[in-house]
């Protein structure tokens, strides 16, 4: 009897299990083994105008009020070359920091040296601080010489993160690093001093640079 009270216990125990997994699969609403789970379609979407090369479609995808869903399509529209460029230019104005974030990093990959000043208008002024970052990295990225007065500024931006970023971009397009004491609160005269002196440089020097890029540009560099 003992043996049979156990045995029933166990096939109790089981039967509970196999009870669970099907109330499990139930509410998956698919069966187990039926292999990955399906593709979201609004992903799908815009990776299937990208490869149309659909800006218009993308375009309209970057209004999405599904801000992921924008910024997949903001993205996607920067990977379409210059020809995407006005209307990745247009969602840098979002209400979105996130949409308008990933619209500074597609400008940068779309755009070349086209209107970096929208992109600098942003490391300025942007309310967000990820979107001021991305900005300054990006006109490093495409060394927009001519928004150097931009990136000075930036080195007194509230936020570390921006001033660590504007410093980068401004040894990118100089090729040399200048020590403006990046941790010093804004304002201290350490870092006031040391800013000034990256101004004065730039006053002397830009010229030369300013010369040197459009040589290289005109030889198809960047």
């Amino acid at each position: 009897m003992a043996y049979r009270g156990v045995r029933l216990a166990v096939l109790l125990i089981i039967a509970g299990v196999l009870a669970t997994l099907v109330v499990w699969r139930a509410t998956r609403k698919e069966p187990l083994g039926s292999g990955p789970v399906p593709r979201d379609p609004d992903v799908a979407r815009v990776e299937q105008y990208r490869s149309e090369r659909n800006l218009e479609a993308l375009a309209g995808e970057a209004a999405n009020p599904q801000a992921e869903v924008a910024t997949r399509a903001v993205l996607a529209m920067g990977s379409l070359g210059p020809a995407a460029v006005p209307h990745v230019e247009r969602c840098i104005a979002d209400a979105r920091p996130e949409v308008r974030e990933a619209a500074v990093v597609a400008w940068g990959q779309a755009a070349g040296d086209q209107r970096p000043e929208i992109v600098a208008a942003a490391a300025r002024t942007d309310p967000s601080v990820v979107v001021r970052a991305a900005a300054v990295s990006v006109l490093g990225q495409v060394r927009a010489v001519n928004e150097m007065d931009t990136l000075i500024e930036a080195l007194d931006d509230p936020d570390r993160m921006v001033r660590v970023r504007a410093s980068a971009a401004i040894e990118r397009i100089l090729g040399r690093r200048y020590e403006v004491y990046l941790d010093d609160p804004p304002g201290s005269d350490r870092r006031r001093e040391a800013v000034e002196n990256v101004r004065q440089i730039w006053a002397a020097e830009g010229q030369g640079a300013r010369d040197y890029y459009a040589a290289k540009r005109a030889r198809g560099e960047r």
